[in-house]
């Protein structure tokens, strides 16, 4: 009994001596740490405040966007990453993605909640029947995340090109913004739906956008109306263009035009395409009467000649933008005394249905302040001068049409130092798929000012860059617009109508010179030889054909509707391409260069063009491993530095000719009728630290919705499911990735974590002069670090970083 007795007092002696001893103090000292460390582990009993009722916007975002009035959307982004928040009225879940076309169907998606105070946030793709599947690899960083009694906010990252075949890579393209929100959390990945919640979509320019609409105006800031009054749309034709003169303001001194948005009548927006406001020079006398008048319809022969005295762009609106706020640092110049004083505004109204009854009074709102800017802004058009030269084959998947801004134009009319341009608004019509601005300099292609190959004809915004690109004397600008005729079963002509098609570019630049447009035009000899027509009969009304014998007295309208499109296309597109074109140059009151009297001018040499993209920018990362080589990659997602399309060697020097033609000169008109991203190698895998999903033998991370370690454990346990999801669960103070590695890897579970990190402990111990740490502090540091990646606190990570 006595021994027994030694030896408890023995055993209990030996713990006190080693709790109290040197080993012990640090193992002490250590828990107390430990202990003052997890209030900021803990859940969030009070979390931070979020946005109430009104939206509160963070003055360090670069970029906003509202989705619909209970969805807002902040974004900045740099040169390898951006970095979203989202603010939506819900206490439930809610969807944020990105999609090049606006469909669901493998949008790049984000599934986030906030379930007692504690963050889950997902990353998915959208899949045909409006659900979604959790992507393998996992690409979005949650930075933090909180909800009050009325929103729910997640701020996000993620890198421009994630080298995943599931996500959408963030280039100069148009995106399509895809939103969804729910009352309530999900149970389960059959919870998360699209369809069955308020949902939507919007176009957007993600790197390229407006400054916010609602920045503070100066204060002597003054409004200017130019509404257009009692127009009846016809209802008997598809297209109408209206133009109304406006006589400027009484002004004392120079202004400065800071801004212009889109005013509509209810229910008209729909049949408005676009509205340009242009300078008018010539009698004012004749200006001062047709300013009294209503407007009437432009380029019919009941139009005011003078109306033709007004073709200097200075405001450009097209169908599905919010208008356009100025940089900082330049402003349309308005000025009675040196400047122009009267305008004209012209709107073309697009009805195919041909409703009736729509009578209209949309307009354009101009803001302009005696706080002068910087610098003068001013507008240049680039594009096809709209004729039926500028032909579109039916039936093709990929047409390409380009007009040049020759050398000899910009070097005549721009200053030694150039200009700056800070916006670009390119426009086509309907058949619109991609648009380029490209940007020439001797024989080097430099990078185009715009290249979206994911262009939307209903969202033509302007691009205002983070800084301005230079335009010197002699450049060459190619306004390239690519077109899907596949919905046609005839040519398409260039025209003013929507039916017909256009091509053209809006800069805006600093400082302000004598340049309004820089057109082009195919030659009659290009469009002829395109054709395979030789020789027309002199003087012939219609316009027939000489030879080749074969199509001898055929007229050339004949010509082009019979034409085998299909067998012949890529000659016909070749021969446009390379073939003689016409320009057309013209400052704000005489032509630099006449179209109808200029020689032949040919697409520049370059023999320099732009480098293709780095094949490395998609190297594995951390243990990724490598991609096969086969694997396929959609080609807008892995579009990464826009590129160029086209054959660079199709271009010509000036002295190039075509093969002979003869084109006698035609005395009669025809009339025909009929839109680079850098990239760092990736983040170290963290997979040893991501404990919430398992992975199954196809290297996939299996479900884990309230399954053992699953920090859904408070859900109800379901039966083993199928694998294809997990919840992510992540403390807003540390990053969790998750990577699709290989199996060995992949096997790594939480109780292997902390043997691992209590092996390293004993080890580093052992190799150490120090003390040996008893098991207790193992136990307790294994216990805090579970404890730290588990329980994610928005209370201590909020007062950080929201």
């Amino acid at each position: 009994m006595g021994a027994d007795t030694s030896s408890t007092v023995s055993s209990s002696s030996n713990w006190g001596f080693r709790w109290f001893g040197p080993a012990s103090t640090i193992q002490l000292l250590l828990f107390v740490f430990l202990m003052g460390r997890t209030e900021c582990w803990r859940p969030a009993s009070n979390p931070v405040p979020g946005p109430t009722s009104t939206n509160i916007p963070n003055p360090g975002w670069m970029h906003r966007m509202r989705l619909d009035a209970n969805y807002d959307v902040y974004w900045s982004i740099n040169e390898s990453e951006v970095t979203f928040e989202v603010q939506v009225r819900t206490l439930g879940y809610l969807v944020f993605g990105l999609s090049p076309s606006g469909h669901f169907q493998d949008a790049d998606l984000i599934v986030g909640w906030v379930h007692n105070g504690r963050p889950r946030f997902q990353d998915r793709h959208g899949l045909a029947n409006g659900g979604s599947s959790l992507d393998p690899q996992q690409d979005y960083d949650l930075i933090g995340a909180h909800e009050n009694e009325t929103h729910t906010v997640m701020r996000f990252r993620r890198k421009l090109v994630t080298c995943d075949d599931k996500d959408l890579n963030i280039t100069v393209s148009t995106s399509w913004m895809m939103y969804a929100y729910s009352a309530s959390d999900p149970l389960s990945d059959a919870d998360i739906s699209f369809s069955n919640n308020p949902h939507g979509s919007k176009p957007v320019y993600l790197m390229h956008r407006s400054q916010f609409a609602d920045d503070e105006l100066p204060s002597d800031v003054k409004v200017w109306d130019l509404r257009n009054y009692q127009v009846s749309v016809p209802e008997n034709e598809d297209t109408l263009h209206w133009c109304r003169i406006f006589k400027l303001p009484p002004l004392d001194r120079k202004h400065h035009m800071i801004r212009y948005e889109p005013v509509f009548t209810a229910g008209s927006q729909p049949f408005v395409h676009h509205m340009n406001v242009y300078e008018c020079v010539g009698d004012p006398s004749v200006f001062e009467v047709l300013a009294a008048t209503e407007g009437s319809r432009c380029y019919q022969p009941s139009m005011p000649p003078l109306f033709f005295n007004c073709n200097n762009v200075i405001v450009a609106w097209t169908a599905g933008s919010e208008g356009f706020t100025f940089p900082s640092e330049a402003g349309y110049p308005m000025n009675r005394a040196g400047g122009a004083k009267f305008f004209m505004l012209e709107t073309h109204y697009d009805n195919p249905n041909l409703q009736s009854g729509i009578v209209d009074h949309s307009g354009l709102r101009l803001f302009y302040t005696s706080q002068l800017r910087h610098h003068d802004a001013g507008v240049l058009s680039v594009g096809i001068d709209p004729n039926w030269k500028h032909i579109v084959p039916p039936g093709q998947r990929r047409v390409v049409s380009e007009a040049h801004c020759v050398a000899d134009c910009t070097q005549q009319a721009l200053p030694s130092r150039g200009i700056n341009v800070f916006a670009v608004n390119q426009h086509t019509h309907l058949l619109g798929r991609q648009v380029q601005l490209r940007h020439i300099r001797g024989d080097k292609e430099l990078p185009a000012l715009v290249d979206d190959a994911n262009y939307d004809v209903h969202y033509q915004e302007y691009r205002q860059f983070q800084k301005p690109v230079n335009v010197l004397p002699g450049d060459h600008l190619i306004s390239q617009c690519t077109y899907n005729s596949e919905s046609r079963s005839t040519i398409t002509l260039g025209g003013l109508s929507t039916r017909e098609e256009t091509c053209l570019a809006y800069l805006l630049y600093w400082p302000r010179v004598d340049l309004s447009l820089c057109y082009s035009l195919p030659s009659l000899a290009t469009i002829l030889h395109s054709l395979g027509i030789q020789e027309l009969h002199p003087g012939s009304d219609p316009v027939r054909i000489k030879s080749p014998p074969e199509l001898a007295d055929q007229t050339v309208e004949e010509r082009l509707i019979t034409f085998d499109w299909d067998k012949n296309f890529h000659t016909f597109q070749e021969a446009t391409r390379r073939g003689a074109f016409r320009p057309l140059c013209w400052g704000k009151t005489q032509a630099l260069i006449d179209g109808s009297t200029a020689p032949d001018y040919y697409a520049p040499n370059i023999t320099q063009p732009l480098p293709e993209a780095d094949p490395s920018v998609c190297a594995p990362r951390g243990t990724l491993p490598p991609r096969p080589a086969n694997v396929a990659k959609t080609p807008h997602r892995k579009n990464i530095n826009g590129g160029v399309s086209g054959n660079v060697q199709r271009n010509r020097t000036a002295t190039t000719t075509n093969a002979p033609v003869t084109v006698p000169a035609l005395t009669t008109t025809t009339t025909m009728t009929s839109r680079s991203a850098s990239v760092t190698t990736g983040r170290p895998s963290l997979a040893a630290e991501s404990n919430s999903g398992q992975v199954n033998n196809n290297g996939q991370v299996a479900s884990v919705w309230g399954q053992g370690v699953s920090l859904n454990h408070e859900k109800p346990a379901p039966p083993p499911p199928a694998p294809s999801s997990v919840v992510i669960e992540t403390p807003l103070n540390d990053v969790i990735h998750l990577h699709n590695h290989s199996a060995a890897t992949q096997e790594t579970t939480a109780s292997q974590e902390l043997s691992s990190r209590r092996a390293s402990v004993m080890q580093n111990s052992s190799e150490s002069t120090s003390p040996r740490l008893g098991s207790f502090t193992i136990i307790l540091i294994a216990l805090c670090c579970t404890y730290n990646s588990v329980w994610a606190s928005s209370s201590c990570s909020s007062r950080r970083r929201l």
